[in-house]
């Protein structure tokens, strides 16, 4: 009997590491620990570099890059290998695609009113359709939580049992080493005494309410990290110049460990999330506390480990939160990659 062959979409290790590339590459090194030799290859468009694993394939094909290389060479490739495909950054192929696709949330279909300019409603329109598609022809889907497990079933009519629950982890948190040196390039933190906060321009990251719960605790300092024009959102908001606020701009990966491990608390204050994995990696490098939106995800996900911050009556205010009961670094328990990579496999055996 013929062994099936999964081909995964090896196309983001060729793009800028955010939350669903490292889930896609964190999964996949923990897989190689787990699958036989033969089980899965990873393909891409020259170019790109491709880790060296132990069980795992890697195959470079194609003349195409980017998202043409997506729709064009990764769906000539499974059918030459006969292969079935694993997509695992939200995009399958339009034709050609047999196999497993990962959504990681439908935010652009339950929360359309984050996306009004131009650009926002173009990409809506794009995942839209990817989701849709996905819901249509692929042989499963995988998500981040059991809340998205519910989502897609909602917008998609996804029959539950298509749907499988292969959570984020934290282990990637371990290999990076903490650079202390942020504390004397930004003199204004003080060990313990912050709250830090990643934001972006993202209307789900919710970007203001750390702002007015500055505005409201004026004798505590809160950093925030982040690229774009923060300061500008923040001027456009009526609440700039805050002086207990402090903006870092981009920080390495190692800076922003110490900043997790040294904070008072880290602030995620999400309005909508598949998962939400910045505050299990803040956790995973040490803070003492994680205060996080009260939105049914981050309950699965959190449990009794982190604050809650009702947001329907807390406008901004870090000492208006629901207590956690549990020790925060049980999460850690909670969640591997190992984990994640052992659903994964019983996912591909099943289908």
């Amino acid at each position: 009997m013929q062994t099936t062959v999964w081909a995964v979409d090896g196309s983001f290790f060729g793009q800028r590491v955010s939350g669903i590339q490292r889930y896609s590459i964190e999964l996949l090194s923990a897989l190689d620990a787990e699958v036989e030799p033969g089980l899965v290859e990873v393909v891409a468009p020259p170019g790109v570099r491709l880790p060296i694993y132990q069980n795992i394939k890697t195959v470079t094909f194609g003349t195409h890059k980017e998202a043409a290389w997506q729709q064009l060479d990764y769906p000539r490739y499974l059918q030459q290998r006969g292969a079935r495909g694993l997509a695992t950054c939200n995009v399958i192929p339009w034709f050609g695609f047999d196999g497993i696709a990962v959504v990681h949330d439908v935010c652009y279909r339950a929360r359309p009113d984050f996306y009004r300019d131009l650009r926002g409603r173009a990409s809506a329109l794009w995942h839209r359709l990817q989701y849709r598609r996905i819901a249509a022809r692929a042989s499963a889907v995988v998500t981040v939580s059991e809340f998205s497990k519910e989502e897609i079933r909602r917008y998609y009519r996804v029959n539950p049992q298509r749907i499988f629950v292969v959570y984020n982890a934290w282990q990637q948190m371990q290999r990076i080493a903490a650079d202390e040196r942020i504390f004397a390039k930004v003199p204004q933190l003080r060990r313990g005494e912050y709250y830090f906060s990643m934001a972006n321009l993202l209307k789900n990251k919710n970007f203001p309410w750390v702002l007015r719960a500055a505005r409201a605790k004026p004798e505590a300092v809160f950093a925030i990290a982040g690229g774009g024009s923060l300061a500008a959102e923040a001027k456009r908001l009526g609440l700039a110049d805050l002086p207990n606020v402090v903006y870092l701009g981009y920080v390495s990966d190692s800076e922003a460990k110490a900043l997790m491990q040294y904070c008072k608390a880290f602030v995620f204050p999400t309005l909508y999330e598949g998962f939400g994995i910045p505050p299990l990696e803040a956790v995973a490098c040490g803070a003492p506390r994680i205060l996080v939106s009260d939105t049914p995800c981050m309950r699965e996900v959190y449990g009794d480990c982190a604050g809650y911050i009702d947001l329907n009556t807390n406008q901004g205010n870090v000492d208006d939160v629901t207590p956690p009961t549990r020790d925060p670094a049980e999460l850690l328990e909670k969640y591997s990659w190992r984990k994640s990579a052992q659903a994964m496999l019983q996912v591909l055996h099943g289908i």
